[in-house]
Formats: C-alpha cells, sequence, structure tokens
C-alpha cells in the first residue's frame, strides 16, 4: 500500500531513494553533478507518456530522444529503474508479451499521481517541448564536432593533469550553462499577460532563497538576499521580499502561460511554506502597471 507521501507533489528533498545521484558532488573538485533531469522529474516524464500511449523501455527512449531533436538520449541504466519504481509504487503495470519484452501502461493510481504534481508535470513538459522538424543548425553542428575533435585529439596524445582536467570541465559547464540561458531566455518586452500577488509572511527572504535555489537547478537564474528572476520556457517569475511580504510579479505572453506559472509557483511556495498557512491572492495587471515593479 503507498503511502501518502507518494501521491504529494514532487520537491528535490524527497525520496531521496528515487532521486540519489541528483545531488551527489562531482569527482573533480566537488563541483556538483549534473544531469538533464532528477530521478523525481524522470518519473513524472515517463507516467505522462506513458499517459499518451502504453510503451516498451526502448521506445520511451527513443521518444525522449526524438523530443530533444537527436541531442539527448537517457540511457537504460536510468530508464528502467525507475520503470521499476513505477511498477513497484503500483503506478505502471507491465505486459509481458513474446519474447519477454515489458510493455509499460498507466494505471489509475499512476493517474491520481500524475494529476497531483500536474503543475511540476506542466513545467517539465514545456521545458522538453519537441523542437521543429529539421536538422540542427549548421553553425551549432559545427562548433559541436569542433570541440569533440579537440578534446579527441588532445586526449589521445597524452594523458592530462589533474588540474587540467578540471579546468577544461568547468569551462565546458559554464558553456553550457550560457547556453541554457540564452535558449530560455523570454523578454519581457514581449509579455502580455501580468500577474502579481504579495504574499503576507514574516519568512519572506527565506522562501525566496529557497524558491531561487531549487529552480536554478534547471532554469536560469538571478537573485540577491532580497530579489530574485526565475526564467522558463513559458514565461518569467520575479519575486521581491520586504519586511513581512514576498511579491511574486508572473509574466508571460499568453493568459494560459501565466495560469500554468501560477499553477508552478503557488504548488512550490506551498511546499517551500508548509509549516505556514500562505495566502495568494492574484491581481491582473496591464504591463504598464508592472514594467516597473517587474524589474529586479
Amino acid at each position: 500500500m503507498d503511502s501518502d507521501q507518494d501521491n504529494a507533489p514532487v520537491t528535490p528533498d524527497m525520496d531521496d531513494s528515487v532521486q540519489a545521484g541528483a545531488s551527489k558532488k562531482g569527482s573533480r573538485g566537488g563541483r556538483r553533478g549534473s544531469r538533464l533531469f532528477d530521478y523525481g522529474e524522470l518519473r513524472l516524464l515517463l507516467l505522462a507518456m506513458l499517459a499518451e500511449q502504453p510503451s516498451h523501455g526502448y521506445e520511451l527512449i527513443k521518444a525522449i530522444k526524438e523530443r530533444f531533436g537527436g541531442y539527448y538520449s537517457p540511457s537504460p541504466g536510468v530508464i528502467y529503474p525507475t520503470l521499476t519504481w513505477l511498477y513497484d509504487r503500483g503506478y505502471a503495470v507491465i505486459d509481458t508479451e513474446d519474447g519477454g519484452r515489458k510493455r509499460y501502461s498507466i494505471t489509475s493510481e499512476g493517474q491520481a499521481f500524475l494529476q497531483a504534481n500536474k503543475a511540476a508535470t506542466d513545467m517539465l513538459m514545456a521545458r522538453i517541448s519537441r523542437p521543429d522538424a529539421g536538422s540542427p543548425p549548421e553553425q551549432i553542428v559545427r562548433a559541436m564536432d569542433q570541440l569533440k575533435l579537440a578534446l579527441s585529439l588532445r586526449m589521445k596524445r597524452a594523458p592530462l593533469e589533474e588540474s587540467v582536467l578540471d579546468k577544461i570541465a568547468a569551462v565546458i559547464e559554464e558553456a553550457a550553462a550560457q547556453v541554457e540561458q540564452l535558449m530560455n531566455a523570454s523578454p519581457v518586452s514581449n509579455a502580455y499577460a501580468q500577474h502579481v500577488a504579495e504574499v503576507s509572511t514574516a519568512h519572506a527572504e527565506r522562501y525566496l532563497r529557497r524558491l531561487c535555489n531549487h529552480f536554478q537547478h534547471r532554469s536560469p537564474v538571478t537573485s540577491d538576499e532580497r530579489s530574485g528572476q526565475i526564467r522558463l520556457s513559458i514565461g518569467e517569475i520575479h519575486l521581491l521580499a520586504t519586511d513581512n511580504v514576498l511579491k511574486l510579479t508572473l509574466l508571460a505572453a499568453s493568459d494560459d502561460q501565466v495560469l500554468k506559472l501560477r499553477d508552478i509557483i503557488e504548488s512550490h511556495l506551498r511546499l517551500t511554506a508548509s509549516r505556514e498557512e500562505l495566502q495568494i491572492d492574484w491581481q491582473v495587471c496591464a504591463p504598464a502597471e508592472t514594467s516597473e515593479s517587474a524589474q529586479i
């Protein structure tokens, strides 16, 4: 029998056994290990895909690769343990076909788990929306080929010192972070829908810090002690902490997108403030009313 926690929204602090490795230190220089999904997100992604249609493990791997335009393909060592977890929790069932192949389908319990995590799932699916059809841009392919060639040729000549490997890894990680920020950027000037809420709480700065720390592992975030800006593929979340008030400003290109932002930030804020009952009342503002207040 599953516990109530199994149907609770997914957060980075829950289910350490499921998300093992998501926060482990790297072997070089103590840097945090980087991964495209933590296991909590991966199980939501697989469940959402199973809700679309029953699939074999290899079909899920192929479908995820297609969603990323061929740039990323999860390994069987990541996919199959997650499918096993879903099966053990009763969120998926297995139909063993001729030849021993396993076909996974979502259960009613899995549908309920997906619904309980709707905001997180919507955010995840928006992040990995299917790219436009066509070949990758030529200049990107050329740049990636040059990087792979440079590393391959140098590695074959002689082993590199650990300090040099650390510096190379740092350069690549920084480049990857900058690329992600450029690709996820959503210009405020194009904002059509803007919603604002002022949440009364004595812990405004603490909640702001926790929210920014959570989102920075998967989205571009800039913050200081009293303000923060989170950029998602569907819009922006601006946070401002003053005395006993946390101000939330949401900017998006459409009403549907700003409502998704509301679901996302509300669910994460309520989890962050689990010991406090927060009152979140949204106001719809015209662009001119929030153009100044949204700036960090």
